[in-house]
């Protein structure tokens, strides 16, 4: 009787595993990622202003200054060497703004911020980042009272390409941290092991 109700069963579990396996894995596609602070270093281009052209320009001078460094940052794995990378290559970095914006005819002065700065919940993508203490390289164009783009430079996410990739306001409710991913998967297992368990003592 035993062995007869043991087929069913465990074509049940199976079904029971499948289904888990196929929740799971949309939950971690849809659900956005959140990174720790620490060692995590951000870049922020800040317009002169939100008037159109201002913006297009500090468009550019993005495109200019990641096309420059993303040799140079693509294949690091440690941040203390992103660091030495962005301090090293400040002056560059400056000339590189101050050219393409002379080239797109404006004459605001440039400057850059590296520190550690207070941010709201942003998201990048599929990439969230909780409130809180980042450190940051910040290129300012002139009054940088417009609207900022940022992405992350390290860990290098700023050469992914994510289609119109922009900061925006993200709710609290909608984070997720990598350590609670990584739970829901160790106790996914754990169901797994626990079925199998009682599979093989029928």
């Amino acid at each position: 009787m035993r062995r007869n109700l043991l087929v069913p069963v465990t074509i049940i579990s199976i079904f029971v595993l499948l289904g888990w396996a196929f929740l799971f894995e949309q939950i971690k596609q849809n659900a956005p990622v959140s990174f720790e602070q620490e060692g995590l270093i951000r870049f922020h281009v800040l317009a002169n202003s939100d008037k159109p052209e201002d913006q297009q320009l500090k468009l550019k001078v993005r495109d200019a200054v990641i096309a420059y460094l993303a040799p140079q940052l693509e294949h690091l794995t440690e941040p203390e060497d992103a660091r030495q990378v962005v301090v090293a290559n400040e002056s560059k970095l400056i000339d590189i703004a101050q050219h393409v914006i002379v080239e797109n005819g404006a004459n605001y002065p440039v400057s850059i911020e590296f520190g550690i700065f207070d941010f709201p919940v942003k998201s990048y993508g599929n990439f969230v980042l909780p409130a809180g203490k980042y450190e940051a390289v910040r290129i300012l164009i002139g009054n940088a009272e417009g609207k900022n783009w940022w992405c992350v430079l390290f860990p290098p996410l700023c050469f992914i390409d994510i289609t119109n990739a922009a900061a925006v306001p993200t709710d609290n409710a909608n984070i997720i941290s990598r350590n609670e991913n990584a739970t829901d998967n160790i106790e996914i297992k754990w169901k797994v092991a626990e079925v199998w368990d009682l599979i093989n003592r029928r």
